[in-house]
């Protein structure tokens, strides 16, 4: 009897891959649940508490994730002219999934182009996003920032707080903060030097 290998610790964890609409504001959606969650402590309200813990029992090939999202994928895109690919949680960007979440993005990037949105939920605000190991190219949009259940809206994004951006307008924020930052770092410098 042949026994089946488990899956290395570096395998993505995932709740659930499905077609939706509402993960993005104007496009259907395939979206990609990753479980397990890093945020401390949880936002209160949370849709996905079920996603919260790190489990291996959530373990998943990454060749088979890729498979079955651009199956949908294509099925989709054979009714809409573009559609979206969201990768929700849990956290995509802990640091068990973040690989896989960008492997995943830039997969269908290269072979979807222009015609797959795709949008990264995180708990994370762009300070946060400063220094983080994987490229942010592939990511088309962004939803940011804890819910939080005391500033629940209708609409997009879920509470007040969220912000929702393009690439673009990350990239101009993290421009912004990376030099506002190197300024503090020569300011403080400068009057350590001087005491």
């Amino acid at each position: 009897m042949s026994q089946i290998s488990p899956l290395p610790p570096s395998s993505p964890l995932i709740r659930v891959v499905k077609v939706l609409y509402g993960d993005h504001p104007k496009l259907p959606s395939v979206s990609v649940y990753f479980q397990g969650c890093d945020a401390a402590p949880k936002c209160l309200g949370c849709h996905n508490p079920e996603t919260w813990e790190f489990s291996n029992d959530f373990s998943v090939d990454f060749n088979y994730l890729e498979s079955k999202v651009l199956e949908k994928l294509d099925t989709l895109l054979t009714r809409y002219p573009q559609v979206s690919l969201a990768l929700l949680g849990g956290e995509p960007l802990s640091m068990r999934n973040r690989t896989s979440t960008y492997k995943l993005a830039k997969r269908v990037k290269e072979r979807c182009q222009d015609r797959v949105v795709t949008i990264l939920y995180t708990w994370r605000l762009p300070k946060d996003l400063l220094n983080i190991d994987i490229p942010l190219g592939y990511f088309d949009e962004f939803v940011m920032g804890k819910y939080m259940h005391k500033y629940a809206k209708q609409g997009f994004p879920a509470s007040k707080n969220q912000i929702y951006m393009s690439n673009e307008q990350l990239t101009d924020t993290l421009t912004i903060l990376s030099t506002a930052s190197a300024a503090y770092e020569r300011e403080g410098e400068r009057l350590w030097m001087n005491l």
